[in-house]
């Protein structure tokens, strides 16, 4: 195998996803069947150890969760991050916190798609989600 082929594959991070953040909780019992988000995301973090993946999409409101079951053996990436003075009454997102919150948690990785590419200037707004994380 090529060089840069062994270093890109060596790079390479395979995730699961739990349930999805823009779901409440009477989409999650249509959807999934069930009435326990806590036994899904138990199902579907096992079964990602089982599988050997590196790490799973979660809410921030199951990082801790996902952390007790798995401990080191996966990385958590976390969607579903609004900074407080995010506002748009359209948006999809049902279980979220802030920046600030989800490292609090242990998130690993955040998610922060929309109050960026919606800001009428992205870079301030990174700015001020980074300043909130002091």
């Amino acid at each position: 195998m090529h060089k840069a082929a062994n270093l890109s594959k060596k790079n390479t991070k395979i995730l699961g996803v739990s349930i999805l953040t823009s779901l409440d909780s009477q989409q999650i019992k249509k959807y999934y069947f069930s009435n326990s988000l806590e036994k899904i995301v138990s199902d579907y973090t096992n079964y990602a150890v089982k599988s050997n993946l590196d790490g799973i999409v979660c809410s921030p409101l199951e990082v801790n969760m996902v952390k007790k079951i798995a401990g080191n053996k996966l990385i958590t990436v976390v969607p579903g991050i609004r900074p407080r003075e995010y506002n748009n009454k359209n948006d999809d997102q049902k279980r979220y916190v802030t920046p600030k919150e989800a490292i609090d948690f242990g998130a690993d990785y955040l998610v922060i798609g929309r109050p960026i590419t919606e800001s009428h200037n992205p870079l301030k707004s990174i700015k001020e989600i980074n300043e909130s994380l002091v």
